[in-house]
């Protein structure tokens, strides 16, 4: 690829590519030097590149790189500015390829084959400044990791092909009319109570989902978190809307996430009698696992979901503002679907 290079900003700078090959020689040789290794983020990288490299899905921006000089051709020495995770990860998948194209495991093999032809036939960009002093390098480096806007969860969410724990979720989003009229937020991280009535956050909605994926309590879902699936996304989708259903069967969506009448505004209860319409069916058949949930949820068709009954302040929490929020700790959520299970026997 041709060099191009910028005169325009005070230091010059240029933008061209190099091949796996070519970097993890210069690396080898000492020519391109690395700073501020992170084994973990390394290992994270490659298992990201391996994960993915058969859908040939696998996104990097441009790393940025320090010369002292620029010429008219591509610099052979340069310091890493920013990158350097991601170049000492591909420095080192060769040897993951190799030990998965050995593998027993056909999908393994599979990997490891299409790694080492990645890895001969890939470029990346690299973009290198001239001259930068090491003040100017750190300052560079913090600019480029604080400054970015990070991609809101709603956009994660919206148009992530990858986790199945998104798709099921925004599929549920833009589908379950019960659940719009109960309310989402998406716009802030988190729904602030009395104020804010609508029922969940994106990210106590994405929660509920991987309760019904893993049948359990699931109390975090981060962005890398992977979950072994049981049925297909149209199955888990139909499931959570019959859930939803069931709870709106409990109490209208129009109020659910009033907190000065609703209990189940607090998102704890909430999850809970999602933990108990899911205990332990998570390698259920679908018809069977459905079967049961609407069961289960019936069965609690006789608690007061009010917040003013007096029984919720036997679970742990705090009053703020006149009203009472559970705590939202294991613990406490075990003891909330152990409650609901007596009660809806």
């Amino acid at each position: 690829m041709n060099v191009i290079l910028n005169d325009v900003f005070t230091k010059r700078q240029l933008i061209t590519t190099y091949s796996i090959t070519e970097l993890a020689a210069l690396v080898h040789d000492g020519q391109v030097k690395l700073r501020h290794l992170n084994k973990l983020h390394v290992r994270a990288i490659k298992k990201y590149i391996l994960e993915n490299v058969v859908n040939e899905q696998i996104y990097f921006p441009p790393m940025v790189a320090n010369v002292a000089s620029l010429g008219t051709k591509k610099p052979l020495e340069f310091t890493i500015v920013d990158g350097n995770q991601r170049l000492a990860a591909l420095c080192q998948i060769e040897e993951l390829g190799y030990r998965a194209a050995k593998s027993d495991n056909p999908e393994e093999m599979k990997k490891g084959y299409k790694l080492l032809h990645f890895i001969q036939h890939t470029e990346v960009a690299i973009q290198i400044f001239e001259g930068l002093s090491e003040e100017e390098l750190d300052q560079l480096y913090i600019d480029l990791n604080t400054k970015g806007k990070k991609v809101a969860l709603s956009k994660r969410i919206a148009f992530d092909s990858r986790s199945e724990l998104n798709i099921i979720t925004n599929t549920i989003l833009k589908a379950n009319t019960q659940l719009k009229l109960a309310g989402v937020e998406i716009e802030k991280v988190a729904v602030v109570r009395p104020k804010n009535k609508k029922l969940l956050s994106l990210t106590h909605l994405r929660q509920i989902v991987g309760t019904f994926i893993t049948g359990n309590m699931t109390i975090n879902t981060s962005e890398n978190e992977k979950f072994e699936t049981f049925l297909v996304a149209e199955e888990y989708v139909e499931l959570i809307n019959v859930w939803f259903h069931e709870l709106f069967r409990l109490y209208p969506p129009e109020r659910i996430g009033d907190i000065q009448v609703s209990m189940l505004a607090n998102h704890p209860l909430l999850l809970s009698v999602a933990l108990f319409a899911n205990k332990g069916l998570g390698k259920y058949p679908f018809e069977e696992r459905k079967k049961e949930m609407v069961k289960r949820m019936r069965r609690l068709k006789d608690i007061n979901f009010s917040s003013e009954n007096t029984i919720w302040k036997e679970f742990k929490g705090s009053t703020r503002g006149g009203y009472y929020y559970l705590a939202n700790d294991k613990a406490n959520l075990v003891k909330i679907v152990r409650w609901l299970e007596v009660q809806g026997r």
